[in-house]
This record gives C-alpha cells, structure tokens and sequence, in this order.
C-alpha cells in the first residue's frame, strides 16, 4: 500500500472517528477536550530553561560593561556572581540573540496566559463519559480515572464552592471504584461493547452543582429555624447571648470552609446573618 493510500485511510479512520464525537448527544461528548497538562507545563519549562540561559548571558554581559548601579541597587547586582572569561558585551548582544529573546519571551507570555485559562475552565473525568473512554484504547482505568476534560461550553470554575469540587470528587471515585469492580469480570476489557449499546454518561459537575445548592439552602435554613426556636422558649438574657454567639461562629466557620467568598463578602454575611439573630432576639425578648 503506498503512504498516500495509507494516510488516505488513516484520514477516513479519524474521520469517522470524530464525526461520532462532534454529532453526539451527549454535551460531554460534544465539548469535553483533553487538556493534556503534564504537555503544556513540560512546553513552559523547556521555554523557562532556554529564556534562563539567555538572561544568564545578558546578565553577565551587562555586568562585564562596568556601569555604575544605582545607589538602592534594586536587583543586587553588586551581589550577583561573574562568570571566569566573559566575552565583550559587543561580542554577546547581537541581532540574532535579542530576535531569538524576543520569540522565546513572546511563546513564553503567551503559554503561560493560555495555561492559565486553560486550568481555569471547568473539568470532569474522562470516565465521566463512557464512549470517549472506550475509544482511549492505549489508557488503563485508572490512566481514565485520572484524565481530566474541559468542558468548553461552560463557564470558568474561578468560582466554585469547595463543596461542590468534593461533591465532584466523591462522585467521579464512585463512578470509578463499580467500574473497577465491572472491569474485573470482563476479559475483553474497558470499551467492549456490542452493536447498539447505549452509552452511559455521569454529568458529575451537574450533580455537584445541584446537590451543593440543595445542600446550602437547607443548611442556611437550619440556621435561620434553629435560633428562632430555641430564643423562643428562652427567657433568660444570658442564654440568649450564648445561643447567639453560637450561631454566629458556627455559621460563618461553615460559610469560609464551604462556600468561596471574599474576605469582605465573608464578613458581609457574618455581619447579616448577625443581625436576623439580633432581631429574633428583641423579638424573644
């Protein structure tokens, strides 16, 4: 067969291939992509370590040059050590050094930029969806309990409740744990299936999002009803105070651990839901 037949056929394979994926059903089909981070940051540091040695190069060229620092000395250049045999700064800074800077700096920004809103987009595990697992043939079910995919369609997770992300956790080693115990029985392996089998999804960041609003809500009302009960029966000051007080550390420790909010949407909240108690307890009194 010659190589144009042949890329021929694998352009028809990959074709196919992702022809299934781009017209699924499934919005965890349709917009989860790989985000390959050990590849992006092995990118980031062979760009780290080649700017590195060029700013070694400018740094003991600007050294050999004998200027006078400043008098603050903000870099510590008086502490920086000299290389033996420095060659002539003419010698080192040319036009090809300062372009090939240039490049390496510009590939540098943009990586690190792209990075970064990369690791801020929302994820799942690529177990999460079990017909882009079956086509991972080259993975084991752990390497596919550890893969993580961008959902690309939805919003950056900058503002996720950290309770949420342990639901997210919880759900995924779930997930991950009975199809450990499936896999052991089947002797053809993850993603052997039969014609028509119906593919199963886990939309673990939906279900995260529910339960951890469900779960808020009724914990907010724990708060709200427990106080108002118990200052109704209590007539003492004393004890109205301590079940006041209570409330307020508990509650505003449960806000910082589970929800992410700000130092000052912190202390708005505790600030708040001090004052609800303030009114339950004139109301008691």
């Amino acid at each position: 067969m010659s190589t144009v037949a042949q890329n021929a056929d694998d352009a028809t394979a990959k074709f196919r291939k992702h022809w299934q994926s781009a017209t699924a059903d499934s919005n965890l089909t349709l917009h989860g992509f790989r985000r390959f981070k050990t590849s992006h940051l092995l990118n980031l540091r062979f760009l780290e370590d080649e700017i590195a040695e060029l700013d070694h190069v400018i740094y003991q060229a600007g050294l050999s040059l004998n200027v006078d620092r400043s008098p603050t000395d903000r870099l510590g250049l008086r502490h920086s050590k000299r290389d033996k045999n420095v060659p002539r700064a003419d010698a080192i800074i040319t036009r090809g050094l300062v372009l090939r800077l240039r490049d390496l700096i510009k590939q540098y920004d943009e990586a690190l930029v792209a990075f970064n809103n990369i690791m801020a987009m929302e994820t799942f595990s690529l177990l999460d969806d079990e017909k882009q697992s079956s086509l991972q043939t080259d993975l084991s079910l752990y390497e596919i309990y550890n893969t993580r995919l961008l959902r690309i369609d939805l919003g950056t997770r900058s503002r996720t409740d950290p309770f949420q992300r342990w639901i997210h956790k919880w759900l995924r080693a779930f997930r991950y744990r009975r199809l450990s115990k499936k896999s052991q029985g089947n002797v053809e392996g993850l993603g052997s299936f039969e014609k028509g089998h119906r593919w199963s999804y886990q939309n673990t960041i939906l279900v995260a999002d529910i339960i951890g609003r469900g779960v808020t809500a009724m914990v907010t009302a724990i708060f709200l009803i427990a106080p108002l009960a118990i200052l109704s029966q209590q007539s003492l000051r004393d004890t109205q105070l301590l079940v006041i007080s209570l409330c307020i550390v508990v509650f505003s420790f449960l806000v910082a651990v589970m929800l992410k909010v700000s130092n000052f949407e912190m202390m708005a909240v505790s600030a708040a839901y001090a004052a609800v108690l303030s009114a339950f307890m004139s109301n008691a009194s």
